[in-house]
């Protein structure tokens, strides 16, 4: 277990817990003065806690707890207090704000998807700084395509239960335009960071998750050190 990841653990399990609390708490409020969606959103977001353990075990992962807990802040964010508390519709801007962040968020997923699917050499994962433009692209089009596939989803679930999370009628296509203009920014914010860490080899909160994932799943700041050596 590498240090970074470590210091998470705790964390870590903390908000997992909180979060599967708050969903349970939400659900039996929901279940007396709000509607059946509600409810099943709120059961939804309970199953939601089991996402990133899965993943993991899916895609055969070691555990990162730093990754863990990042994933669980968002899933609270975005699906906890976003649609089960309904902070897109309470709070002003919530919307559009967490759109952009799942644009950072996102693309710091498809950074770490880049690598997970570059070819090793003789067991490791080699970062360099030439391939920055690279990585950039596949993290930027992996975020894109996560808001293209969510604004499916919220069609669908539009055809299923006319509850027009689009915004539709209001709007138009506005909306569901805006969304994706603002996560792909996020994506681009995520450029920012990423270039001081390929090029600066500096690390501050995004980009430490991404250090740790690297430490206990691909060796890279094992391979970076060797690289600076010479």
């Amino acid at each position: 277990m590498n240090i970074i990841s470590n210091r998470y653990k705790n964390p870590s399990k903390i908000l997992e817990k909180s979060f599967a609390v708050f969903c349970v708490v939400m659900a039996v409020y929901n279940l007396f003065f709000s509607t059946p969606y509600y409810v099943f959103l709120s059961f939804l977001g309970l199953a939601l806690t089991f996402v990133p353990w899965i993943a993991g075990k899916v895609i055969r992962l070691q555990e990162d707890y730093l990754l863990r807990f990042t994933s669980h802040l968002y899933i609270l964010v975005t699906f906890g207090i976003g649609m089960i508390f309904n902070g897109y519709d309470r709070i002003p801007y919530y919307d559009k704000i967490m759109h952009t962040l799942t644009g950072v968020i996102f693309a710091l997923c498809g950074l770490i998807a880049f690598y997970v699917l570059k070819p090793r050499k003789q067991g490791k994962i080699e970062i360099e700084p030439k391939e920055f433009w690279q990585a950039a692209v596949f993290s930027v089009g992996f975020a894109t395509i996560i808001a293209v596939g969510w604004e499916i989803v919220e069609f669908v679930l539009n055809l299923i239960l006319h509850n027009d999370p689009q915004h539709v009628l209001e709007t138009g296509v506005t909306d569901t335009m805006m969304d994706m203009i603002v996560c792909l920014i996020g994506s681009l914010i995520f450029l920012i960071p990423m270039y001081r860490y390929y090029h600066n080899k500096k690390y501050g909160l995004l980009m430490g998750v991404f250090e740790s994932f690297c430490q206990t799943n691909l060796n890279g700041a094992k391979t970076r050190e060797k690289k600076k050596e010479k």
